[in-house]
């Protein structure tokens, strides 16, 4: 049953971002790109999504013993976001074969120094994106843009994730992950050593 959800979101998100979302884009990309003073709300989220995925290469890689290896769909991830991580999901099964992660990775993956910089660098983007950001600026590329659009829509889903990923991996309470970023961080930053 869980998999046929994620596989109607999956789908869903798709043909919601190419047949529903805002057709145009206006320059909010290329601002965003070539750093020409994109407002801070829109580099934040934008920046937020860069570390999300190496939060699921933390919550999947460190322990990737399930059927379909997890670094293929983490490698995506840093381009298509949700887009490549729910089919992980959707296909996966859990097995008792070895972690196929490397000991050196994992050790990386889990190292508190890691862990920290990510909560500090997410703690401070939230911060400078919501007090430097122009909420109205945000919501007009919200309806105009589809890149903006996709890319909130995005952060929302891979949040979603996150919680998912750490009840049904971890067995973790849910509402830890419905603090983007940092809520998985904290969680996976607690249970090493």
């Amino acid at each position: 049953m869980k998999r046929i959800s994620l596989f109607i979101i999956w789908i869903g998100f798709i043909l919601y971002a190419v047949l529903l979302a805002p057709d145009g884009n206006g320059s909010y990309l290329s601002d965003l790109i070539t750093m020409n003073d994109p407002d801070a709300g829109l580099l934040a989220m934008f920046s937020l999504l860069g570390i999300f995925p190496v939060v699921f290469a933390i919550l999947l890689l460190r322990d990737d013993s399930g059927s379909v290896p997890a670094w293929p769909f983490v490698l995506g991830s840093f381009a298509l976001g949700a887009f490549s991580l729910l089919p992980y999901f959707i296909v996966n099964k859990k097995t008792h074969r070895p972690n196929r992660t490397p000991n050196k990775l994992k050790r990386l993956l889990e190292s508190k120094i890691l862990l920290s910089i990510l909560i500090l660098l997410t703690i401070g983007l939230m911060v400078y994106g919501i007090v430097a950001g122009e909420a109205t600026l945000y919501q007009k590329a919200f309806v105009e843009s589809n890149f903006v659009h996709v890319m909130t829509i995005d952060f929302l889903v891979l949040t979603g994730l996150s919680i998912f990923a750490l009840r049904s991996r971890d067995g973790a309470a849910g509402w830890i992950g419905f603090f983007p970023i940092i809520g998985p961080l904290y969680f996976i930053y607690t249970k090493t050593r």
